[in-house]
């Protein structure tokens, strides 16, 4: 048996649990890492990196193609200059740019892999509905990313939310767009400008439907087979 066929035989048989490990370090990193980054002031980098970089392993676990490796080193370059930038300048509202393209790039590249996993061909099990959950994390995140764009090319496009490169910015911003996403709103953060009430609008539809629709077809395609 060569190595890729050992990798096909590997990918069948931890294909699906891996949905449920990629969804708990992307909780960690979001209930977890974030807030206490936040709380505590200062950057938990070198365990974000190591969840990342597991992470990637995962995803390219579920797609099987060398192809994703792409938007990984795209990512990585992004981090890399991220990184310099914040050596060489104090610019933090420009530093906001690089950071939601990075979220964007990986938010956007797990959640394709994942969903294409997820809603495959075959016996719907308990890790495919954790993936599916997974899913809808990563389009808070997908919506976070966007929302840093629109805070940092419109300065003021968000009340009581400060768009820049400090260590609560990623806690702030998960939380808002975790708010948005399963209509919750608190109010203590609100979008002002049109393009950021548009996209909490899109947010808010995504985070009715998918539960609703995707989410619990899975559920119930799940139920039926156990029968």
């Amino acid at each position: 048996m060569n190595h890729q066929e050992k990798f096909h035989e590997f990918r069948k048989y931890y294909s699906d649990p891996t949905l449920s490990v990629l969804t708990v370090l992307l909780a960690l990193l979001l209930f977890v890492a974030a807030p206490l980054q936040a709380t505590l002031g200062f950057s938990f980098l070198p365990l974000g990196v190591a969840i990342i970089l597991v992470m990637g392993a995962g995803v390219y676990i579920l797609s099987g193609r060398w192809i994703i490796l792409i938007p990984l080193a795209i990512a990585a370059v992004l981090r890399f200059a991220l990184t310099l930038r914040r050596e060489v300048q104090d610019l933090q509202h420009s530093h906001v740019y690089l950071i939601a393209s990075l979220w964007l790039t990986l938010s956007v590249t797990f959640a394709v892999v994942v969903a294409r996993a997820v809603y495959a061909a075959g016996t719907i099990t308990v890790h495919r509905i954790v993936g599916a959950i997974l899913v809808y994390l990563l389009i808070s995140l997908v919506f976070a990313s966007l929302y840093l764009f629109v805070g940092a090319t419109f300065p003021g496009a968000f009340d009581n939310l400060t768009i820049a490169d400090t260590p609560e910015l990623g806690a702030n911003v998960i939380y808002f767009s975790l708010t948005t996403l399963t209509s919750v709103g608190f109010g203590d953060i609100t979008p002002v400008h049109p393009i950021a009430r548009s996209l909490c609008n899109l947010e808010s539809i995504c985070g009715q439907l998918y539960p609703a629709i995707l989410l619990a077809r899975l559920v119930s395609l799940h139920l039926e087979q156990t029968k």
